[in-house]
């Protein structure tokens, strides 16, 4: 599956970090994580917040295949949520596209009580690859 490197441990671990619970210490972390190592780029941090980092080991490989343009909007998008003095949770679901192209949807919706930040990252389609 193309977008195999992105969904499953990956979508659930993001999830986990953005929840309603967990939010607040993410964007903890995230702040203490850009003073030592500098501004966020999207997959910078990913393998430092990591429990198992060698469960992403082509994480830099795999996250250099999303064209340039969602990466920007994916940091632009997180970097700003994390640095708000009221950060929303965020929500990731990775799917195919209709096509064999990248996407990125980003929504903002209410779901049990709080306010999301919903990112719809579309990969390629595999039966079109």
């Amino acid at each position: 599956m193309a977008f195999a490197p992105y969904s499953g441990p990956f979508e659930n671990l993001i999830n986990e970090f953005c929840n309603p619970a967990n939010i607040l210490t993410t964007a903890g972390r995230f702040a203490e994580l850009e003073k030592q190592y500098g501004p966020y780029t999207f997959g910078k941090f990913a393998k430092l917040l990591l429990k198992n980092p060698d469960e992403f080991k082509n994480w830099e490989r795999d996250a250099g295949g999303i064209p340039a343009s969602i990466r920007q909007r994916l940091t632009e998008v997180i970097s700003t949520n994390l640095k708000s003095k009221s950060p929303l949770p965020m929500m990731l679901k990775v799917g195919a596209n209709v096509d064999t192209s990248h996407d990125l949807i980003v929504e903002v919706f209410a779901y049990k009580g709080s306010i999301y930040i919903g990112l719809l990252m579309l990969c390629p389609n595999p039966e079109l690859t």
